[in-house]
């Protein structure tokens, strides 16, 4: 990656508070901003486990 520096002559268009704000919502973790699910790996093991422990459908009665 190449780095540039460059000289702006413009003021701000946001204050250093703003900034920080924005800073960390873009760090934050998606669930946090978005109420979104994230990936986790752990929970695969309980998903089979509630799959292999969940009933078994009922059989019809044939006669």
């Amino acid at each position: 990656m190449l780095a540039q520096t460059t000289q702006t002559t413009r003021a701000p268009l946001a204050t250093p508070a703003e900034a920080d704000a924005l800073g960390m919502l873009m760090t934050e973790d998606e669930a946090a901003v978005s109420d979104a699910p994230t990936y986790c790996p752990e929970a695969q093991g309980v998903l089979i486990a509630l799959l292999l422990l969940s009933p078994k459908q009922p059989k019809e009665k044939t006669r």
